[in-house]
């Protein structure tokens, strides 16, 4: 088995309403494979303004907290202040071809632009890969 330090990049498009709270879990995990990534780290960026990354429970009740602690916000302010708060980007430890980062963290994608359509993710994936 041919192994090699490298790097890739890859891209996750969301469609959203605008205002949402989405996993990426399921396609980080499937860029992992594709790629065969095998030991390293792959950090996920939210290219779109309001839009920003993070890494917690994807439970509704805290979701719901997060929702109403943005709306205390000013509304003219809200994306600047969430995204300086909870950051544009999220890195994974990778381990055998599988994140590390326990059994309900999840990489959550969270728009709040207001602006219906398709969010970009660039995932970087860093690290070992299998060649074969």
């Amino acid at each position: 088995m041919s192994k090699s330090l490298d790097v890739h990049i890859d891209y996750i498009i969301v469609p959203t309403n605008g205002y949402t709270a989405v996993s990426l879990q399921e396609q980080v995990e499937k860029i992992i494979r594709k790629h065969k990534l095998l030991k390293g780290i792959t950090t996920l960026y939210s290219t779109d303004q309001c839009c920003f990354i993070i890494l917690t429970e994807y439970e509704p009740g805290l979701m719901h907290d997060l929702e109403q602690l943005l709306e205390k916000i000013e509304p003219n302010k809200r994306c600047y202040v969430a995204e300086a708060l909870y950051g544009k980007d999220a890195s994974l430890p990778i381990d055998n071809g599988e994140t590390c980062q326990g059994i309900f963290k999840h990489p959550i994608l969270v728009d709040i632009s207001g602006v219906k359509g398709e969010k970009k993710v660039v995932v970087v994936l860093e690290g070992i890969f299998n060649r074969n």
